[in-house]
């Protein structure tokens, strides 16, 4: 009779347990069918790729003359302004050509008599402003070697480098001012018109002799210098690079099934993998109107017959307004990346340009 009892008495326990079993299951299903819901809006509303890239504005540095490299300026990964000197060319042969130039220039002006005077002396200022441009060069040089040695002081270096940038200027508006004689009238003659082919040639051998100076095209950080004194350069042909570093941007590979809720101007999160944890804040400034695969070498052939429908990645590239707003995180081109887009203010603007339409309509009824 007491095992009977007992066993009655455990019925509604295991009864309860069952039960309380069965909904903890249904509790946790819902709970998964939730998350799963709750993940797959997110994903919609915050689509994201990790196949992006950092990249910036990047300057191929070539020579504009053929030459052995005599004297470099820089080491990779140093840093220079817009005008610095990058390496020199040896200007053995230009020097020739450019004395040749002016004999014939000089016996054209004799020819020309006093046709030729305002041309005479814009071509002496010219070569006097190339003569000095070439003595700045020099004295600012020896003050960064100075300097890295510990010789001469910062000040020095700071005149000597604005003597440089004076000199350049006063070259170019030596230049312009040679052009400028050039194209003046003349009276018309045999002895006049060899006198501009002359002033032609010489004007295209003092450029050339100029450019063996190789300067840097714009601002940033030099990249792989491989080239040394002694080295053959060709015209044309880039031999390291400069990174600008003005403008820095991600170029994101969104599959095609995101597309469809980006715009420019929408929010972006950008994580990159060498600094994790930190978030640099990024803008959609244009979406490729196709995708990668269709602007490769080898584009794919489709019209086959065992064709596998593959998802396509569409470039989307994430202006960064503000590269600096994480201090010691500098950007690095070519950086891996994971880019999230904020695409909620899509629907806040339709939603509120359908509360305007409703509103309009309304009124409309009303009148």
């Amino acid at each position: 009779m007491t095992e009977t009892a007992s066993s009655e008495s455990e019925e509604p326990k295991r009864l309860l347990s069952v039960r309380t079993r069965w909904i903890a299951l249904g509790v946790l299903l819902v709970l998964m069918v939730a998350g799963m819901f709750g993940y797959w809006q997110y994903r919609a509303y915050y689509p994201s790729t990790e196949n992006a890239y950092i990249g910036s504005e990047i300057v191929r540095v070539a020579p504009e003359v053929n030459g052995v490299v005599e004297t470099v300026y820089v080491d990779s990964d140093e840093k220079v302004k817009a005008g610095d000197p990058l390496f020199d060319i040896d200007p053995t042969l230009y020097d020739a050509a450019l004395r040749g130039a002016k004999a014939q220039f000089d016996a054209a002006a004799a020819a020309s008599g006093t046709e030729a005077d305002d041309l005479k002396e814009a071509a002496k200022t010219l070569d006097e402003k190339r003569r000095a441009l070439d003595e700045a060069l020099t004295a600012y040089q020896k003050a960064k070697d100075d300097l890295k040695q510990g010789a001469t002081s910062s000040d020095e270096l700071g005149q000597t480098e604005k003597a440089w940038r004076d000199a350049l200027k006063g070259y170019d508006d030596a230049v312009k001012a040679f052009a400028k004689a050039q194209d003046a009238d003349l009276t018309i003659s045999t002895p006049t018109v060899k006198l501009r082919a002359a002033a032609a040639q010489l004007q295209k051998a003092i450029y050339d002799r100029m450019k063996t100076h190789v300067l840097a095209p714009g601002g940033g950080t030099v990249s792989t210098v491989d080239v040394r004194p002694g080295t053959t350069v060709g015209q044309g042909r880039p031999v390291f690079a400069i990174i600008e570093g003005d403008h820095w941007w991600v170029d994101a590979n969104f599959k095609e099934t995101d597309i469809a809720r980006l715009e420019p101007g929408q929010d972006a999160d950008i994580s990159l993998d060498m600094y994790p944890g930190v978030k640099f804040k990024g803008v959609v400034e244009s979406i490729s109107p196709g995708s990668g695969a269709t602007f490769s070498v080898l584009p794919p052939e489709n019209a086959s017959g065992n064709w596998v429908k593959v998802t396509q990645r569409f470039p989307v590239r994430v202006r960064i307004p503000k590269p600096d707003q994480h201090k010691d995180k500098p950007l690095r081109v070519g950086a891996t990346a994971t880019v999230t887009i904020d695409t909620t203010e899509k629907d806040d603007e339709a939603g509120s340009t359908a509360s305007g339409t409703a509103a309009n309509g309304d009124a409309q009824a009303a009148q």
